[in-house]
């Protein structure tokens, strides 16, 4: 293995980033591969897989390849960057051994298949002279910057209930469906959808409720999830995930203590109050309630409501800027490693006391 270099996150080269990419399936080559060759910011200059038929594909665009990991570390092609895209069993050995020769890693998600392995990964990256990242790529997403702008507006009051509704019905029989591998939904899909919701909860999680099942997939994982997450700031997110449902459903729905906004075809709707239209209301003490009606006589709610668009393409980012930005101009990193931790922990707090580990 190469002597380990000292490559800074804040080296002032404006030059393309060598890149090389380990894993060549769907996200490695579908995610990865077809994003890098198409850029002037990155260079591909290396390849890893298994698969000589993946590899020729690769060297067809110039890469260097080679049939295993070890193979790429001892000559990496003066790789500055590894995006490391195999099965999840393995991000933390290469992710740690790429760390300690002195590359810069963007790991697939979910960053590990364990807490303990997720621990001993972000404090290698704490003693490292180069970075750690994790695709986490859905939070550059502009539907989900749409939705977060309206969270963080105000325009709602007091945000105390956010459901996200991640529903499909999708039969799986891949290696993603074995426990073995890192697989199953908490680690295909809900890596994502817990990361959104720890960046929309806006406080520490204060506790975890779950339900897992197996439902229509073959193998020992999970497909079905049904999650609620709650702050310390008391607000909480009913998070829905599942293989085995085909209803149309709104993505997503927020509630607060001024209205409420949900996602509809093409738009996000946002029925609001304005913050001063409501008057004091007292509590009626009599058990005779006054006309025999449900609510308070005259106390008429004046609605507002705006439309916004599902997914303004001037709110997205593009997660390989970002990380050149971080690279080379030592900007502070999109996805921090603490984060990917804290998306990890939870996701084993879901399975906690279920029989899916």
């Amino acid at each position: 293995m190469q002597g380990k270099r000292t490559l800074k996150p804040r080296d002032g080269n404006p030059g393309p980033i060598k890149t090389a990419v380990i894993g060549l399936g769907r996200a490695g080559w579908n995610m990865h591969v077809e994003s890098l060759r198409k850029r002037t910011d990155y260079q591909l200059v290396a390849c890893v897989d298994g698969e000589a038929d993946r590899r020729r594909e690769a060297e067809s665009l110039g890469a260097k390849t080679f049939a295993t990991f070890d193979e790429f570390l001892k000559a990496p092609q003066g790789a500055e960057l590894v995006v490391i895209a195999t099965s999840t069993d393995t991000h933390c050995d290469m992710s740690i051994r790429s760390l300690n020769a002195g590359l810069h890693v963007l790991v697939e998600k979910p960053m590990t298949a364990t807490l303990e392995e997720a621990q001993r990964l972000v404090a290698a990256a704490k003693q490292a002279s180069t970075l750690l990242t994790i695709h986490h790529n859905w939070r550059c997403n502009p539907e989900f910057r749409q939705l977060q702008s309206i969270v963080t507006s105000g325009i709602l009051g007091r945000v105390f209930l956010i459901k996200m509704i991640w529903n499909k019905f999708r039969r799986r029989n891949d290696w993603q469906t074995l426990s073995r591998y890192g697989g199953g939904l908490m680690n295909v899909g809900c890596s994502h959808s817990i990361d959104l919701a720890l960046q929309l909860l806006e406080a520490p999680v204060k506790d975890v409720w779950a339900d897992l099942q197996q439902v229509i997939c073959p193998g020992d994982t999970e497909d079905h999830a049904k999650l609620l997450i709650r702050g310390e700031n008391e607000r909480v997110i009913d998070l829905e995930s599942t293989f085995a449902c085909i209803a149309p459903q709104s993505k997503y729905t927020v509630m607060g203590t001024l209205g409420s906004a949900w996602l509809q075809d093409d738009e996000f709707i946002i029925k609001y109050l304005e913050p001063g239209s409501l008057k004091p209301l007292a509590t009626q003490e009599t058990l005779a309630a006054t006309g025999r009606e449900y609510g308070a006589p005259g106390d008429v709610l004046h609605w507002q409501e705006k439309r916004l668009p599902r997914a303004p393409e001037s709110m997205a980012l593009d997660f390989y800027s970002e990380l050149w930005q971080s690279i080379r101009r030592g900007k502070e990193l999109l996805v921090k490693p603490d984060h990917a931790l804290e998306q990890i922990r939870v996701g084993m707090l879901a399975k906690k006391g279920t029989r899916f580990k």
